[in-house]
């Protein structure tokens, strides 16, 4: 199916950039992908780390993480610890959101829980959250959903231990969702 080969790209993408130490560059409030057609923000206190952006025709990506830490605690003020890569796809004429199931399946790990309502599904995978994240918990979060005609992957890495890697992160995953949704230009469908 596209989606499942997408999803594989945005996955890999994501792996390979989240590795990527900031270099103390300000962070971004929100910063815009796919051309202007996607604007990726997160809740308050998190903001884009501007040395992970990437934007090409094919794919974009962003990751967001504390203002506080990014800045050097220099703006911001304290929030839970944790990072969210947004891999942003091409845009097409009406990609599908896969399924929970589906989102550990393509990152090749065991599936815990999830869910899809809202227009966002979620997956909590049972390994591979520490590969990304120094101190990281071996647990982590993954969502995808549309915008814009662009299909949207996102994924939740937080400490050890930390809250985020429970329901939490569920509902993180779907607040950066909603500020995507809320910022974003409204676009007419794609044309095939």
């Amino acid at each position: 199916m596209i989606w499942n080969r997408a999803l594989a790209g945005l996955a890999a993408l994501a792996m390979l950039t989240a590795c990527v130490p900031t270099s103390g560059s300000a962070p971004l409030p929100n910063a815009k992908l796919a051309g202007g057609e996607i604007v990726v923000a997160g809740p308050r206190g998190y903001c884009v780390d501007p040395v992970t952006l990437s934007r090409s025709a094919s794919r974009s990506f962003a990751v967001l993480a504390s203002c506080d830490i990014l800045s050097g605690s220099e703006e911001g003020t304290f929030v839970e610890p944790m990072m969210v890569t947004i891999t942003v796809g091409p845009r097409l004429q009406s990609p599908a959101i896969p399924a929970p199931e589906a989102l550990a399946a393509e990152a090749g790990q065991p599936f815990v829980s999830g869910s899809a309502r809202d227009g966002l599904a979620t997956a909590l995978l049972g390994d591979g959250g520490s590969e990304v994240l120094d101190n990281g918990d071996r647990r982590y979060w993954r969502g995808a959903f549309v915008e814009n005609g662009h299909l949207i992957g996102l994924a939740l890495y937080a400490p050890e231990g930390s809250r985020l890697v429970g329901r939490d992160g569920a509902e993180m995953l779907s607040r950066v969702h909603r500020e995507i949704m809320r910022l974003s230009p409204d676009l007419a469908p794609a044309q095939g």
